[in-house]
């Protein structure tokens, strides 16, 4: 497809593609086949491909892993949807009890090839509460062997897939796949009318290895000012940050996305922060228990000198309900000040919030 489509779009694309290719995946979850999912991701797969192929499950996290399970000791690759993050917890031992945990016990016997995707994270606009909005992901930070992964726009949603997939269907690997539900839809970094935030859809042979961060520079080839490390809903305000930075501030800045959250690349950071001497640490997640408390750690044991460090972090609190459902999480305001208070940079302006 030429056209430039948002995340839900590219990644429904892109699960038909995975259909076609493997012949043994199968889709299934909470009204993933007629009804095409709670935001349309899977729309058409089960009239495409029929409920052999596409179909739904019971309303019970454990019943949709435990189906999994017993799908790939049967010689299937599973692609059960976990319809919210938060949903996931009361299920999470079918995960860390039995499908992570069968290669260690058997010695390599047998594996649970699965890619588990899970709607998640926060920033939904006028419902949620902490049923909808969940912005935990240390629980799978701790499984070992585990492939998080968290694309923050359509392109690389898709191309992260093929590669969870293809570790699954190849090296039996268990990987979880978060799709942060403020970006589905999301078109444009500014306005929807820019649609810097959406994507032509990959070739077929095109995918991210695992490790690989992606980096967006505000001034190529230049030292930067002020480097910003984030992934998921974090890379797209902070991209929004970026603008206010270099237009209002004249500032030189780069915008590491880490893409994957297990096993994270860290000398890859190392290297891309260089001798910036200023970084930033965007965390969506609450700053207890988060991502920023293992980038902090093992970039102050990779970096010769390490800069001068803040971290940007939801804070430690359940999400709110409706109109207060993005209250405490970081977003481009957060995010601007921040980098001017590392910056020594005066009192933030006034800027619009999308």
């Amino acid at each position: 497809m030429k056209s430039p489509q948002h995340m839900a779009k590219l990644i429904n694309l892109g699960l038909t593609d995975i259909l076609l290719r493997y012949k043994n995946t199968v889709i299934f979850g909470e009204d993933v086949a007629q009804k095409g999912g709670v935001y349309n991701v899977t729309d058409g797969l089960f009239k495409r491909f029929g409920a052999k192929r596409v179909f739904n499950s019971l309303l019970d996290e454990q019943s949709i892993l435990g189906t999994a399970i017993g799908m790939a000791h049967n010689g299937f690759v599973p692609i059960p949807e976990i319809q919210f993050l938060a949903y996931v917890h009361n299920a999470e031992d079918q995960i860390r009890g039995e499908a992570a945990t069968l290669a260690f016990f058997s010695q390599g016997l047998f594996t649970n090839p699965m890619v588990i995707r899970i709607a998640g994270l926060a920033y939904q606009k006028g419902f949620g509460g902490h049923f909808h909005n969940d912005n935990s992901l240390a629980v799978f930070r701790d499984i070992p062997g585990l492939i998080l992964a968290v694309p923050s726009n359509g392109l690389d949603a898709v191309k992260m897939m093929r590669t969870c997939v293809r570790e699954a269907y190849e090296n039996g690997r268990v990987c979880v796949f978060i799709e942060p539900i403020a970006l589905y839809m999301t078109r444009g970094i500014r306005s929807d009318e820019d649609k810097q935030w959406s994507f032509e859809y990959p070739q077929p042979e095109e995918e991210i290895p695992l490790g690989e961060i992606g980096v967006y520079q505000s001034h190529p080839g230049q030292r930067a000012d002020l480097t910003i490390l984030t992934y998921g809903n974090g890379t797209y305000y902070s991209r929004q940050a970026t603008d206010v930075l270099v237009s209002q501030y004249n500032q030189k800045i780069k915008v590491i996305d880490l893409r994957w959250l297990s096993d994270v690349n860290v000398e890859g950071m190392a290297r891309e922060i260089g001798d910036c001497r200023n970084l930033l640490v965007v965390e969506e997640c609450r700053k207890t228990g988060s991502m920023s408390e293992f980038l902090v750690s093992g970039l102050v044991e990779k970096m010769p000198t390490m800069p001068k460090t803040m971290i940007v972090a939801a804070d430690d609190c359940f999400i709110p309900l409706g109109k207060a459902a993005a209250a405490g999480l970081p977003k481009q305001d957060e995010i601007v000040k921040g980098a001017l208070a590392l910056l020594k940079i005066g009192a933030l302006k006034e800027t619009v919030v999308q």
